[in-house]
């Protein structure tokens, strides 16, 4: 992006040394063409003039925000802001304005890479006059001009700052370049324009305002607005505070969704005993219920008890603790 800015850059001077040589004929023949050499006409143009053949329809629209801009020479306030929506849609519809509109931007001309381009840029209002080079659209080319863009004008700025769309008009912009003495067309009388902002492309506010993994549209354009009044561009431009949300297309790519919470494996269910378990026992005394049960016990015979001793001598009165041999033979 940086080199093809660049490019256009010099392009640009290129244009105007052309445009000297033709004017003066070539050199000085005496005649004083040698001085309207570095003459150069600039176009002043209000936020509602389009100029001629403008590269699209309005791409801004009434808001309910105004943003108060005091100018000797420009207007008071504006409620204008860039519709991102509208100007993708008319360059969708219109291939060949596409195409020009994205070679004045060093961009690929292909609509996905120009929607998406439009999508990150960021609606603000000029809050000084600002000279820039403009584009008309002409024969189906891009044709450039210098213009001074009122206060109050709303365009769209990219990630260094730098304005690049003139949204009234859809015209692709371009820096601005200055002569020793230019003619101005449409300004107002003794007009003096301010001190120009050097807009440059070294920083890239992004990569500061952007930290996060994933900005739906609503919350990019909140970045911006939040962070821009701590720029170099502040006195410049200000972000316009309630912009339309783009919604052709998305700037930063849905993360997938989650995926949904694994549940806990149920415990293995312990293991219900009731009853006896023959097959086969659990135990040497399970085993013995067991054969109890199916009849299958052991038996025993009782051991017969001895017979009463004929030589034992019992007591007249019994023992006051009889013992077993007593009982048996005296019971």
């Amino acid at each position: 992006m940086q080199v093809a800015w660049l490019a256009r850059y010099t392009l640009g001077l290129l244009l105007v040394a052309c445009l000297a040589l033709a004017a003066c004929g070539g050199g000085d023949d005496g005649d004083g063409s040698s001085e309207a050499a570095d003459t150069q006409t600039i176009s002043f143009q209000e936020p509602e003039d389009p100029g001629e053949d403008p590269f699209t329809p309005p791409a801004d629209v009434a808001s309910s925000e105004t943003v108060e801009v005091q100018q000797p020479f420009g207007g008071s306030g504006s409620n204008r802001v860039c519709d991102r929506d509208k100007l993708i849609k008319f360059l969708r519809a219109n291939p060949d304005r596409m195409a020009e509109w994205a070679r004045v931007l060093g961009l690929e001309p292909r609509i996905s890479v120009v929607e998406k381009y439009i999508a990150k840029l960021h609606p603000v209002t000029l809050t000084r006059d600002t000279q820039v080079t403009n584009h008309a659209f002409t024969n189906g080319r891009a044709v450039p001009f210098q213009a001074i863009l009122a206060a109050g004008t709303a365009v769209l700025v990219d990630e260094y700052g730098v304005p690049v769309v003139r949204c009234y008009c859809g015209n692709p912009l371009a820096p601005a370049v200055y002569t020793p003495e230019a003619k101005c067309t449409g300004c107002p009388p003794d007009y003096k324009p301010p001190k120009q902002c050097k807009y440059e492309r070294t920083v890239r506010y992004d990569k500061r305002y952007y930290t996060g993994d994933y900005y739906d549209n609503a919350d990019y354009d909140e970045a911006f607005i939040t962070q821009s009044t701590t720029t170099k561009y502040s006195n410049c431009y200000q972000a316009y505070p309630k912009p339309p949300t783009v919604t052709t297309t998305t700037v930063y790519r849905a993360p997938p969704p989650a995926p949904a919470p694994t549940a806990a494996p149920e415990p293995a269910p312990q293991p219900q005993y009731s009853g006896l378990q023959c097959d086969p026992p659990r135990s040497q005394l399970e085993a013995e219920q067991c054969a109890e049960l199916e009849g299958n016990a052991p038996q025993y015979e009782p051991t017969p008890e001895p017979p009463p001793d004929s030589n034992y001598d019992c007591p007249d009165l019994p023992p006051a603790h009889p013992g077993e041999d007593y009982l048996r033979n005296c019971g």
